[in-house]
């Protein structure tokens, strides 16, 4: 027979056929399908494609390093179908083998697997946005809450010793405008009116009452000491103001030192503060948690307001409002208006309480608080708004020589702006030799972004000393993340972190340390990152520039951020992050607000190029052995600095899980606007992997979204949610984090 006509038979060794017998016998049922592949695959000892390709990469003997070439960055952009894709980085040969700016990204990098995103485009311009408010800045203008040349405190009824404390010791020559008309309509002893005191941020309000107080309780002529009983009771909606209100009260009262203001506010010890009421006083002042429950179970307390409290004052009402003070406020004025009040005591005084509520905003949950505190109130408002009713009448606008700017910028390049236009005000200011201007005030929308940011901008500097404990850091040296400012322009800058997860003791230290001018923060930048904790009545010294990297809750919160600078007069700047689309609506949505109008600018040319053009970049970086200096393209510069804090996140755990944190509760805090602004701030619209990008964070959001939902109890909520369900817990659970900022 021949080879052709034989008969051909399948036939297998004993190795195979027991293999094969093996899978017939073990079946693989149940679970998911992915899982069952995965372990048939494992059975076979077969490999997925992913992991043929990485173990070829490593026989060829590749150091598996994840590289770029910059230059062709464009080019690829190019081919990619929508220009909102980044270009992947892909593994390609060795060191010697690569271009010197692919060496730039490569060193300490994890192996190739980690996908890295291009940080920019190949277009770069945001064609949409059109400044039509435009403000020029080098327009003259006259500051709009700056004290009154034409007048003086002796004109509205302040008398010694008073009038010399303000001017010798408060350095306070002339009175404002909202003072001029407040202080005589307080002062007035048969006046049958309570007051709402509405006036921008930074004109003085705090005085406009404080002035009238302290001046009717020394006209009485009578021997006055902290035995003689409470005059006032002042309510603010954060400890911080709270403070701040001592504060100035206990420096009018040095120039009569038996007048004793009392500070009640929640972080501090009950005990404490029963002893010190005790002891006596003629002011209280507080927050509204802390003030009823003393009302309620200190009786001392109520010995001080007994016949002797003539004036109560609302401070911030719509913060008040907004923070859920409303029945408290309503019970402390129920405690107060029980008490028997004996009008032969002092009859110099009102004869009856007179309730004053001051608010930078005028809205309908502030006309709802006056509804519930005041009593035939009379509206005393310097606003210069113009309009046809009276509510247009009492709109608020931001002050005319605050300079307002405002960039969009793409979702990954938030983070290396920021830090490019810090180092730009550091420059800018040097050169004008503007010292005592060197604070800027970075507001985030959460404690957990301020926490990532303050790490990102703080720790990578090895030879940085803490100074309060660990939410003040000096750095001496490279100023740690920032952009090289040069040899010759290189300051020393002071980082500061504030939110209301911190304890009282470190939040006072750190805004009396931020505040103070002295010889350890003269001639340097000092850079606060906070919440809104540090947006409401701070006065603040010396604060040039507010960056609101996050856009505001509100408008009322956009006032009175950009508030903390250009007061009483002084010079200021802001600047207004936005994102490219829908955000871009809300410029004109802010417009009425900023009759002055604003500087549109650039991301790329104006605030990056300037700051990383200059950069000097070490050329062992580059494979350079000759470790000479190379100044490279800015774009090329930025990308370095970026992936930097990128190396920082892959290194450190404890710094990823910041990263994580930051990035997540951002998003929850971004799906917390007011409701007439959703149409602007729709995290539907956000693109969520290059927001995780400016978190310096490489992993996919729904990845890290599957991770973060394995850790947490499925308890907690229903296994299947729709939706609209999804979004409200979102929403409560950001609004349960806004009101634990301010620890209550």
């Amino acid at each position: 027979m021949s080879d052709n006509d034989g008969m051909i038979l399948n036939f297998t060794t004993s190795d195979e056929s027991g293999s094969n017998a093996t899978k017939r016998s073990n079946k693989i049922t149940g679970g998911r399908w992915k899982d069952r592949r995965k372990l048939r695959m494992a059975m076979d000892d077969k490999k997925t494609d992913r992991k043929r390709s990485h173990e070829e990469t490593e026989n060829r003997g590749n150091s598996s390093r994840i590289t770029a070439d910059l230059s062709d960055m464009p080019n690829k952009r190019k081919n990619t179908p929508s220009s909102n894709r980044g270009t992947k980085f892909q593994s390609t040969g060795t060191n010697d083998e690569l271009p010197k700016t692919q060496a730039l990204v490569q060193s300490n990098l994890p192996p190739s697997s980690q996908v890295v995103s291009s940080l920019f485009t190949s277009n770069r311009q945001i064609e949409t946005s059109v400044n039509s408010n435009a403000q020029n800045e080098d327009t003259v203008v006259t500051a709009s809450n700056a004290p009154l040349l034409d007048d003086s405190f002796e004109s509205l009824g302040i008398k010694e010793p008073i009038l010399s404390h303000l001017i010798e010791k408060m350095r306070i020559k002339k009175p404002t405008s909202i003072q001029k008309l407040a202080v005589p309509n307080l002062s007035s002893k048969g006046s049958d009116n309570d007051l709402f005191i509405h006036s921008q941020t930074g004109s003085g309000k705090t005085l406009s009452y404080l002035l009238p107080i302290f001046s009717s309780i020394l006209n009485m002529n009578e021997r006055v000491d902290r035995k003689s009983g409470c005059f006032a009771l002042i309510i603010a909606p954060t400890r911080e103001l709270a403070s701040q209100i001592y504060h100035v009260a206990s420096t009018l009262a040095n120039c009569c030192h038996y007048l004793v203001p009392c500070l009640l506010i929640g972080g501090e010890r009950k005990k404490s503060e029963k002893a010190r009421l005790r002891k006596g006083c003629n002011f209280i002042i507080g927050t509204p948690g802390r003030i009823l429950d003393h009302l309620q179970n200190t009786k001392v307390i109520r010995e001080q307001l007994a016949a002797t409290l003539r004036y109560v004052v609302l401070d911030e009402g719509d913060k008040l409002m907004e923070l859920g003070f409303e029945e408290t406020v309503r019970q402390i004025m129920e405690i107060i208006h029980s008490v028997d009040l004996d009008t032969k005591m002092y009859p110099a005084l009102p004869h009856r309480i007179i309730r004053v509520l001051c608010s930078a905003t005028i809205n309908d949950v502030v006309s709802k608080l006056g509804k519930v505190a005041l009593k035939n109130n009379k509206l005393i408002s310097n606003s210069n708004t113009k309009g046809s009713s009276e509510k247009e009448e009492t709109t608020q606008v931001a002050p005319d020589q605050l300079l307002q700017k405002i960039t969009i910028v793409p979702p990954k390049l938030r983070l290396v702006t920021l830090g490019a236009t810090l180092i730009n005000i550091t420059k800018k200011d040097l050169t004008r030799n503007h010292k005592k201007l060197l604070r800027t005030m970075v507001f985030l929308s959460c404690s957990d972004s301020v926490d990532f940011h303050y790490e990102a901008f703080s720790s990578t500097d090895s030879n940085y000393r803490n100074l309060v404990g660990d939410t003040v850091r000096l750095l001496t040296k490279g100023n740690g993340t920032l952009p090289n400012a040069g040899e010759d322009q290189d300051p020393n800058i002071i980082c500061y972190k504030l939110h209301g997860s911190l304890s009282q003791q470190i939040r006072t230290s750190t805004l009396k340390h931020f505040a103070t001018d002295n010889e350890a923060t003269n001639g340097k930048h000092l850079i606060m990152f906070c919440t809104d904790v540090a947006s409401r009545g701070l006065d603040l010294p010396y604060v040039g520039t507010v960056i609101e990297m996050d856009p505001p809750f509100s408008v009322d919160d956009h006032l009175h951020r950009i508030g903390r600078t250009a007061r009483a007069g002084k010079s200021g700047e802001s600047l207004l992050f936005l994102l490219p689309g829908e955000e871009e609506g809300y410029m004109d949505y802010i417009r009425k607000y900023h009759p002055m109008g604003w500087k549109l600018l650039k991301f790329d040319e104006d605030i990056l190029k300037p700051s990383f053009s200059n950069m000097k970049v070490d050329r062992n970086d580059l494979g350079d052995k000759n470790n000479n200096k190379a100044s490279l393209e800015w774009d090329t510069n930025a990308t370095t600095w970026h992936l930097n804090i990128e190396r920082h996140v892959l290194e450190d755990s404890s710094f990823k899980d910041l990263a994580m944190k930051g990035y997540s509760s951002h998003i929850r805090a971004y799906a917390t606007h007011v409701s007439v602004e959703k149409q602007f701030f729709n995290v539907k619209y956000v693109h969520l992997g290059h927001l995780a990008k400016s978190f310096a964070l490489r992993e996919r959001p729904k990845a890290m979204g599957l991770n973060a939902s394995k850790q947490q109890n499925s308890e907690n909520r229903p296994s299947k949610e729709n939706s609209k369900n999804k979004m409200w817990r979102i929403a409560r659970m950001a609004v349960r984090e806004s009101a634990s900022e301010f620890n209550y």
